[in-house]
C-alpha cells in the first residue's frame, strides 16, 4: 500500500518530470550554441571555397600547362568537396602528381577519383593511367591486378595494358609470359598506323632481352619493329639469321636503305622469282623502285629494263612496273601499256587509272562513243575510287558536247548528290545552276564575324551530363582534357587542335574526317568550318581589297599553300603562309618597290601576305584569267605562258585536265574547291 502511494504521489507530481527533462534540453541547447555557429561558418566556408573553385581550377590548368606541377597539384587541391569540380580536381592531381614523378600519390588520387566516379568518360584513361602509377611505383601486384581487370574486360590482345604486364612479368622474372605480353602488344602496334613509332621501338628494346626464346616469326616481327623505325643494321641483326623465304622483301629493302646496294641487288635478282609472291605489296614497289635505281641509264631506259626483266622471269608485282613504265613512255606507247595493263590486271590497284588514262586520250582524240565505253566499263568496275568522279564529270562533258542534256543532267546530278564538296562536284553544281561563271573571282570580302568554331556536339554522341562537364572544363581552358575521354571523334580531336592553335593538324583532320562520309553533312556544319577555317581574316581583307583582289580567293590559296601555317617552309624553301620563294620575294620587292630591306623576315605574316597579294595581282594583270593565274602561283609564269600556246584555252576544264605538271594541276583544283567551298559556307 505503501508503494502505490509512492507511485501515486510521483505520478502526482509532473513539474518533477519537467525538472529532470529540462537538464537534458540545457545541456542540448548548450551544445547547439557551440555546433550552429561552427556549422554556419563551415558552410559559409565551404560556400566560399566552392565559390572560388572556378578559379582554383582554372589556375591549376595554367600551372599545369606551364609545367609548374607542384602548383597545378596545390590549386587543384583547393576545390571545395561539395564542388560539381571535386572529382576533376581528384583527377587532374593525380595527372599532376604522375607528372612530377609522385606516382605513389598519382596512384591514390586516381582510386580516389575512381571511387568518386566509378562511371564516366575518364574512366578507361583513369584506371590505365592507376595501373601505370602502381607500375612506375615499383607496387607491381597492385598494376599487375589493375591491367589484369582491364584486359578481362576488354579481352583484347595487343592492347597497352599487355606492354604492362609483360614489364612486370619482367621485373618478375618470368620470361615466357613477359615474352608473350610484349610480342602481342609489338604486333598490334606494327598494324596500327596512327601510333607513334616511338612506343614500337620502346617495345622492341624489351623483347630484345628475350630473343633466345623468340620463334622465327617472332624474331621477324622485332626485325619489322626495327625496320619501321628506320633501325636498318638492328633490323638485319635478326632478318639475315631467319631462313631468307621469310623475310626477303625485308632483307632486300634493309640492306638498301643501309647503303649495301650490291648485296640488295644480288638478293633481288637471285630471290625474287623465287620469294617475290609471298612479299608485302608496298614493300614489292619499294623494291622494284630500288632496283630501276641500280640501273645506268635514264629514267624510260631503267624502267624499260625493269619491265622485261619482271615480264621474263613473271615476277610478282608487274602491274605496278607497267604503271610506271606508262607514265614515263610517249603516246601511243603509253596508251598500249595502259591498255595492256588493264587487260591483264583488271583488279589491280593502278587499273582504274589506267583506265582513266585511256579514255582521257579517246577523249582528246574526239572519239567519244570509245570514250563512253570505257568510261561505263570503269563506273561498273570501281566504286568511288579517286577517278570516279573526274569520269563521271568528263562522260557529262561528252553528252553535253553532244547535246544529250538528259544523259548529261544525270552524271551531273551523281556528281551533286555523292561528291558534293569535291572539285568536279563543285564544278557539276556550277553547269547545273548556271548561276555564276566558276572560274571568275570577284572583290569580296570574308565575313569576320563569328569566328570562333562551336563546339561539335551533334557529333560528339557524348552523354549530356558528360558534355557538359566537358563545355564546363573547355571554359576553363582545360583543352588537354578531351585526350584523356574514352571517346573516339576525329571532328572533335580537330576541335580540340583547333582550340590548341595547331591549325594544319586541325584542318588535316576534319578534312580526311570528310572525306570518309558517304552522305556529307551541311555546309554550315562544324566539320566543314574546322576543314575550311578562317584565319588572319582581317589582314586577308585588308591586303586583298589594297590590290583589288577577292579575299575568298586569297584565303583558299593560302590553305591550299600553308594550311595557315606562318612557319611553314618547303623542301623547296618556300616560305610562310603563302609560300614565297625568296627569289620571287626579291623580284616582288625590287618590281614594286615595296619598302622592305630584307627578306630575311617574310615568314612574318604581314610581310608575306603583303608580298603573296602583290604578286596575285601581277600576275592576274598579265594572264586574263584566274585558271591561269593560279597555275603561274604554282608552276611559274614561263610554264603557263608555254602552256597557252600548246593546250587549248576556250574549254578551261580541259586546260587544266591537261597540264602536265600533276604537283599544278591538282593545285588549281584544290585551289578553286576551296574558293568555291568558303563562299558557300561564310557568304
Amino acid at each position: 500500500m505503501k508503494q502505490k502511494n509512492e507511485e501515486e504521489t510521483e505520478l502526482s507530481q509532473p513539474n518533477n518530470y519537467k525538472v529532470k527533462h529540462m537538464k537534458y534540453l540545457k545541456y542540448i541547447l548548450g551544445i547547439l550554441v557551440v555546433i550552429v555557429p561552427c556549422v554556419i561558418t563551415v558552410l559559409i566556408y565551404n560556400d566560399k571555397i566552392t565559390e572560388n573553385s572556378p578559379q582554383y581550377y582554372k589556375q591549376g590548368v595554367e600551372f599545369y600547362e606551364k609545367g609548374d606541377y607542384s602548383n597545378a597539384y596545390y590549386n587543384f587541391g583547393k576545390i571545395s568537396k561539395i564542388s560539381p569540380l571535386y572529382a576533376m580536381s581528384l583527377y587532374k592531381q593525380a595527372k599532376s602528381a604522375q607528372k612530377a614523378g609522385d606516382y605513389k600519390m598519382a596512384a591514390y588520387k586516381y582510386d580516389l577519383f575512381l571511387q568518386k566516379v566509378p562511371n564516366s568518360v575518364f574512366t578507361t584513361t583513369a584506371t590505365l593511367n592507376l595501373g601505370k602509377s602502381y607500375f612506375y611505383s615499383k607496387q607491381y601486384d597492385e598494376a599487375q591486378k589493375v591491367f589484369e581487370k582491364i584486359k578481362n574486360k576488354t579481352k583484347n590482345d595487343g592492347t597497352e595494358e599487355e606492354y604492362y604486364l609483360g614489364l612486370i612479368a619482367k621485373e618478375k622474372s618470368e620470361s615466357q609470359k613477359a615474352a608473350r605480353y610484349l610480342i602481342n602488344y609489338l604486333k598490334s602496334a606494327l598494324s596500327d598506323e596512327g601510333l607513334n613509332t616511338k612506343y614500337i621501338l620502346n617495345t622492341a628494346e624489351e623483347l630484345s632481352t628475350y630473343t633466345k626464346i623468340l620463334n622465327d616469326e617472332e624474331k621477324k616481327t622485332l626485325g619489322i619493329a626495327y625496320f619501321k623505325n628506320a633501325k636498318y643494321a638492328k633490323a638485319l641483326e635478326y632478318f639475315s639469321k631467319l631462313p631468307v623465304n621469310m623475310c626477303w622483301d625485308y632483307l632486300v629493302l634493309a640492306n638498301h636503305y643501309s647503303g649495301n646496294k650490291v648485296i640488295a641487288k644480288k638478293l633481288i635478282e637471285t630471290g625474287f622469282k623465287s620469294f617475290g609472291k609471298n612479299a608485302q605489296k608496298d614493300n614489292i614497289a619499294k623494291i622494284y623502285d630500288a632496283y630501276a635505281s641500280y640501273l645506268s641509264g635514264s629514267k624510260l631506259k631503267n624502267w624499260s629494263q625493269v619491265y622485261l626483266y619482271s615480264t621474263e622471269n613473271k615476277l610478282a608485282g608487274q602491274d605496278y612496273v607497267m604503271y610506271k613504265l606508262a607514265n614515263i613512255l610517249s603516246a601511243p606507247d603509253s596508251l598500249s601499256m595502259y591498255e595492256e595493263l588493264i587487260q591483264k590486271y583488271p583488279k589491280s590497284d593502278y587499273a582504274p587509272e589506267s583506265m582513266w588514262q585511256v579514255f582521257w586520250n579517246k577523249y582528246k582524240s574526239r572519239d567519244y562513243e570509245a570514250a563512253l565505253q570505257i568510261g561505263e566499263k570503269h563506273l561498273r568496275l570501281f566504286d568511288k575510287v579517286k577517278s570516279t568522279p573526274r569520269m563521271l564529270f568528263w562522260m557529262a562533258k561528252i553528252y553535253l558536247k553532244e547535246n544529250k542534256i538528259s544523259e548529261a543532267h544525270t552524271y551531273l546530278s551523281k556528281l551533286t548528290s555523292k561528291y558534293s564538296d569535291d572539285y568536279y562536284g563543285l564544278r557539276a553544281e556550277s553547269i547545273l545552276d548556271k548561276k555564276s561563271d566558276f572560274w571568275k573571282t570577284g572583290t569580296e570580302k570574308i565575313p569576320a564575324k563569328n569566328q570562333e568554331v562551336e563546339f561539335p556536339i551533334i557529333t560528339s554522341n557524348l552523354d549530356m551530363k558528360d558534355l557538359k562537364l566537358i563545355n564546363t572544363l573547355f571554359n576553363m581552358g582545360d583543352y588537354e582534357i578531351w585526350l584523356d575521354a574514352d571517346f573516339n571523334n576525329p571532328i572533335v580531336e580537330s576541335w580540340f587542335e583547333l582550340k590548341k592553335n595547331k591549325k594544319a593538324h586541325s584542318i588535316l583532320l576534319a578534312r580526311e574526317e570528310l572525306d570518309k562520309m558517304e552522305i556529307k553533312p551541311p555546309v554550315i556544319s562544324t566539320v566543314y568550318k574546322l576543314a575550311y577555317p578562317r584565319y588572319y581574316v582581317d589582314e586577308i581583307n585588308s591586303l586583298s581589297s589594297a590590290n583589288n583582289l577577292d579575299s575568298f580567293f586569297v584565303i583558299s590559296l593560302v590553305r591550299e599553300e600553308s594550311y595557315f601555317n606562318d612557319m611553314a617552309k618547303s623542301s623547296k624553301n618556300a616560305l610562310g603562309l603563302m609560300q614565297l620563294m625568296p627569289e620571287t620575294a626579291k623580284y616582288i620587292i625590287s618590281k614594286f618597290q615595296i619598302n622592305i630591306n630584307s627578306i630575311d623576315g617574310i615568314e612574318d605574316i604581314n610581310t608575306n601576305l603583303l608580298l603573296g597579294c602583290t604578286y596575285l595581282k601581277y600576275l592576274k594583270e598579265r594572264f586574263d584569267n584566274d585558271v591561269f593565274v593560279v597555275a603561274a602561283y604554282n608552276g611559274g609564269e614561263g610554264s603557263v605562258s608555254k602552256w597557252l600556246k600548246i593546250y587549248r584555252k576556250d574549254d578551261l576544264d580541259e586546260f587544266i585536265e591537261n597540264i602536265p605538271l600533276l604537283e599544278t594541276k591538282n593545285y588549281v583544283q584544290k585551289v578553286f574547291r576551296s574558293y568555291h567551298m568558303y563562299k558557300k559556307i561564310y557568304k
